[in-house]
């Protein structure tokens, strides 16, 4: 069959001299003369043209049509996303996962809704969302698991965890696991404004593994820099610490770690006969201006009765400092962590609420940086991936 000669002729012969789709009964009309006229049978043609018309035009195209497997495929899953649809956008307005919600509008939701849509299990996971359970939560810091509390099948579970719709309404991404929570838990949904989720009223912050609690270090800050380095310079240049002292404490490497470098820092100023309040003032001040906070979570975790002998408590500190900053900067009650990757099929996480800080880093479910006793708070890279223990 030679194609291109048919749609020549074809629209030679049409009043416009071509066709856009939808094509019209007289057009489709006109291409069966030219077809016939070169002796070809369209019963089951090669190249198929947009049709129009009712169902039973579409449903003898397609049982006149010859598909590949995969073209079957596709055409499974459109035919099912359009019958899914009047139950689905529902369930997902209920959620909060409405095209004003999100700055690409109805594609988000169309994101959304092709990924369900498309699961091989979507009679059951519509039955699912019927009736979903509860975010069970008993207390904090509360350690679960999003497979054992749902219920579905874990590749279920990591198809929905995969779903990103881009930017909400305010430009901040949705990450994984956000609106896999708020499809498969009754007490959770999207919330607009502050926090990824709500969940029974409060607000709920999601984190996956490594992320970090601020933004990401930019630029090269160093340790002469910092409050700590312009401080030992002012008592160096008032006489209070010798040269060799001074030069020690900041050709020493290991000061580009923060924990490490307050503690030397504290360690020589006390030895230097300065007033010990003065000293911690200033360490708080510092460390506030770190985490851009106005001191009051700094001096509830860094204060006279903080151990500035031990850099692994310094350190500790600062993770609390950090996370509960993190928390009143973004106005969050809660912090949600999970450890799922694709490549990972992980699905524990652990809920921390502000007030339940200080017991989480304690015990070592969550810390920042490396797994080294001082942790990796560096002057070059202030907000360290968070690492969990669950």
């Amino acid at each position: 069959m030679d194609t291109e000669k048919i749609i020549k002729e074809w629209f030679y012969r049409l009043p416009k001299g071509y066709a856009e789709a939808p094509y019209s009964k007289n057009e489709l009309e006109v291409l069966d003369t030219v077809m016939a006229e070169f002796n070809v049978s369209h019963k089951k043609p090669e190249v198929i043209l947009e049709a129009t018309g009712d169902k039973a035009d579409i449903k003898d195209l397609i049982a006149n049509t010859e598909f590949t497997e995969e073209e079957l495929d596709e055409l499974r899953s459109f035919i099912v996303s359009i019958g899914y649809r009047k139950s689905l956008i529902p369930y997902l307005t209920s959620k909060g996962m409405v095209p004003s919600a999100y700055q690409l509008g109805n594609r988000a939701v169309k994101v959304i809704f092709n990924r369900i849509a498309q699961l091989p299990n979507i009679v059951d996971v519509l039955k699912y969302f019927e009736s979903p359970p509860d975010l069970s939560i008993s207390s904090t810091p509360f350690k679960g698991n999003i497979v054992d509390q749902s219920g579905l099948p874990s590749e279920t579970i990591s198809e929905l965890m995969q779903i990103q719709p881009g930017a909400d309404y305010g430009g901040n991404s949705t990450g994984p696991a956000e609106i896999a929570l708020a499809l498969l838990f009754n007490n959770v949904s999207n919330k607009q404004g502050g926090g990824d989720l709500e969940v029974d009223g409060r607000t709920l912050e999601v984190k996956g593994k490594e992320a970090r609690l601020g933004s990401q270090a930019r630029g090269k800050k160093t340790l002469e820099s910092s409050f700590i380095g312009y401080l030992l310079y002012l008592i160096h240049e008032n006489g209070k610490i010798s040269d060799e002292v001074y030069d020690q404490f900041m050709n020493d490497t290991d000061h580009r770690n923060i924990a490490i470098a307050v503690r030397d820092f504290y360690e020589i100023l006390l030895d230097a006969g300065t007033d010990k309040s003065f000293i911690i003032e200033n360490i708080q001040k510092g460390i506030a201006g770190i985490f851009f906070e106005n001191k009051g979570v700094t001096n509830k975790y860094i204060n006279s009765n903080t151990d500035f002998t031990d850099a692994n408590k310094i350190m500790k500190q600062m993770v609390k400092i950090n996370l509960e900053a993190y928390m009143e900067k973004i106005k969050v009650d809660s912090i949600l962590f999970h450890l799922y990757r694709p490549n990972k099929q992980n699905f524990d996480f652990v809920i921390i609420d502000k007030a339940d800080v200080d017991t989480a880093v304690e015990d070592g479910t969550i810390r920042l940086g490396s797994k080294k006793k001082e942790g990796s708070f560096f002057w070059h890279d202030t907000n360290p991936g968070v690492v969990l223990t669950l």
